[in-house]
């Protein structure tokens, strides 16, 4: 009878720097200085500040095959997502002439901060902010909406066309690009939030698009309407752009606390009408602020609710639009963010103590994912075996991550040893890696943690007859 090792290793709380999740940097990135007070910027930054002098090193994040440390700028969290948007009229400044060299910035920044990059482009902004390009209005008729905004015929073969250029030619250029980390699917009104008129089929039209230019790419559906429907309906994530709003300003009519918001007038409607409830499962949810927390603070929001509706949407990301986080509430947020997207405790590895006489050992694994969304990218599970300086990876077929919901995940499998480790004992480790350079992308959340996020699980003994 083969004897088992049983390995329980210490969960953790700490922050892991994992990639695709958590608290977002807006239009800047880790270290770049914060927006002043309640403001802050729609306009797609152009040029970025060169890095200030650096505090302590910050945590090590892990978006590129070798951890980094990353300065954190003081008020704000550490972070591995930058979300950044641009509008149409800079990449395009005359038709057919597309002018990337700001995202060609921000992916290098990225690659420099340790942080992917989630995009939207934005066809037009609220009067007082950039509109369509000079020549689009030139060519094709508009309307002047609410706050000044010009309007196009969203329905138009005109606008879809155009538009929908500026979509290939990103496409072309950096759909496949590693650090593309979302791509929101907002085409419709003041930066794409759906304030717009739009009929289904052309909605249905544009998500197509999106699907085909960005197959391997998450796709967030915006939360209004028909957009969002038909984003849904074709698998997508979702993004909310007011979350936190639990406040209004009242009037003569309509008491303060009576009045409308969006946490609790737009958003539960939204999501049920849509079918979004579910659409987790498969796909992120983004959550942006639309006030900042430090305006939910000065007005006494009741932060434990509106943490508990992120929970419960499934959230993977939070953007507070880079504005200091009040003190007092940074932990708390801190927590939420740490248990935003998926979080995997290795709970317990059980290993047969010795390689059998056909080369193989049994691997029993009980992993929990204590966050509250899957991970939705195709990365691989895999064990190192590893005896003095000599080392091997294999990959676990058949394991697919991105199925580890919020709950238990069980592995139980035959794993052959490969050949050169001489008889004795073989340390094992498991990973979350990518399925090519088979490095570890994801740390588990366990104390067990080599530097280069190999997670120890064990060992087995080769013993030659």
């Amino acid at each position: 009878m083969q004897t088992v090792r049983r390995f329980r290793p210490t969960p953790s709380d700490a922050y892991l720097g994992n990639p695709h999740q958590g608290c977002c940097t807006f239009q800047y990135f880790n270290g770049d200085p914060l927006f002043p007070g309640t403001l802050w910027s729609d306009d797609g930054t152009m040029d970025f500040p060169p890095l200030p002098p650096r505090d302590p090193p910050g945590p090590r994040v892990y978006t590129h095959s070798e951890p980094i440390h990353v300065p954190v700028t003081r008020g704000y969290l550490p972070s591995t997502v930058a979300y950044c948007r641009w509008h149409w009229r800079f990449l395009e400044p005359e038709p057919g002439r597309y002018d990337f060299s700001a995202i060609d910035a921000a992916f290098a920044r990225g690659r420099e901060r340790g942080q992917s990059i989630a995009i939207r482009l934005m066809a037009f902004g609220y009067g007082g902010q950039p509109q369509l390009p000079d020549w689009y209005v030139a060519r094709h008729p508009t309307a002047v909406g609410h706050h000044g905004s010009h309007a196009p015929d969203h329905d138009s073969d005109a606008y879809f066309a155009a538009f929908g250029g500026l979509l290939r030619a990103f496409a072309a250029r950096f759909a496949a690009h590693p650090l593309l980390d979302t791509i929101d699917m907002a085409y419709i009104g003041p930066w794409g939030e759906g304030d717009g008129t739009c009929a289904p089929e052309t909605c249905a039209r544009f998500v197509a698009l999106f699907h085909e230019l960005f197959p391997a790419v998450p796709k967030l559906a915006l939360i209004n309407g028909e957009q969002m429907a038909a984003g849904i309906r074709a698998g997508s994530g979702w993004r909310a752009d007011s979350f936190g709003d639990v406040g209004a300003v009242g009037s003569g009519e309509v008491l303060k606390p009576s009045s409308w918001n969006h946490m609790y007038d737009m958003y539960p409607d939204a999501i049920v009408r849509s079918g979004a409830a579910e659409a987790w499962r498969t796909a992120p949810v983004h959550l942006e602020v639309g006030v900042v927390p430090r305006y939910w603070y000065d007005q006494g929001y009741d932060l434990d609710f509106i943490l508990e509706q992120g929970l419960k949407y499934h959230a993977t990301y939070f953007m507070p639009k880079n504005t200091e986080i009040p003190e007092p509430w940074r932990e708390r947020i801190a927590a939420f963010c740490r248990r935003l997207g998926y979080r995997f405790v290795y709970r317990q590895a059980m290993l047969d103590a010795r390689v059998a006489a056909d080369g193989m050992f049994r691997l029993h694994s009980w992993i929990e994912n204590v966050g509250v969304a899957p991970l939705y990218r195709p990365y691989a599970f895999a064990l190192r075996l590893r005896q003095d300086d000599h080392s091997e990876v294999v990959v676990l077929d058949g394991v697919d991550v991105r199925s580890w919901l919020p709950g238990d995940a069980i592995i139980d499998r035959r794993v052959r040893l490969p050949a050169g480790f001489r008889p004795g004992a073989i340390e094992v480790s498991a990973g979350i890696v990518d399925p090519v350079t088979r490095e570890p992308r994801v740390s588990f959340a366990v104390e067990q943690v080599f530097s280069d996020r190999w997670a120890l699980i064990g060992a087995v003994e080769l013993v030659r007859d």
